[in-house]
């Protein structure tokens, strides 16, 4: 009777142990075998850093600066609308980046897969992806700001109206210094000209 309760028990503890390896394993950044790439953002990857430490990951957004050349190897800022992370991938890779984001241009939109770092002893403890894959879903294009007529209007009215304030306190601040002007009478200071 002892024998088989103590089998159950041991039954229910091995179960339970097992439902919660892969979850211990991701917790600690080790990918259970045959673990799936989880897709994820930036802010994902922000707050859940230690939970994604060492674990495949595929994440999209913009190449945004310019490819950092280190050799065979490039780094790329890639971002979303979250933040932006550095990929480590090939400088070849790199090279088929055909628009990177800025003022006047969106980025090619980027699907990284590969390995995520939290705190990357390679890189001084940066973190970063370490690309297995880089895939160009969208190629970028030029960004047109088109001039806004109105707020041009207002920065300009607001400009006249302060250089008018400027010039109309330098003139009341020269009157008050002024020994010759103002409403002061010859003779009001108790002396008189003779």
């Amino acid at each position: 009777m002892k024998s088989r309760r103590s089998l159950r028990a041991s039954a229910i503890l091995i179960a339970i142990i097992a439902s919660f390896g892969p979850a211990a394993m991701r917790v600690t950044g080790q990918e259970a075998p045959g673990a799936t790439i989880r897709a994820v953002s930036s802010i994902d990857m922000i707050e859940g850093a230690a939970l994604l430490d060492g674990s495949k990951v595929a994440f999209s957004g913009e190449a945004i600066g310019q490819a950092m050349e280190r050799g065979t190897m490039a780094w790329v800022n890639v971002g979303d609308s979250g933040g932006a992370i550095g990929v480590w991938m090939g400088a070849d890779v790199a090279a088929s980046i055909r628009v990177f984001g800025s003022y006047a241009f969106r980025g090619d939109t980027l699907r990284i897969t590969g390995t995520f770092h939290r705190a990357c002893s390679e890189h001084g403890g940066d973190m970063d992806i370490h690309a297995g894959l880089v895939e160009i879903l969208r190629t970028g294009e030029r960004v047109d700001h088109p001039l806004d007529t109105a707020r041009l209007a207002i920065a300009v009215a607001l400009s006249l109206a302060a250089a008018l304030a400027l010039l109309l306190l330098r003139a009341k601040d020269k009157r008050r210094h002024d020994p010759g002007s103002g409403s002061r009478q010859p003779g009001s200071d108790g002396f008189r000209e003779t």
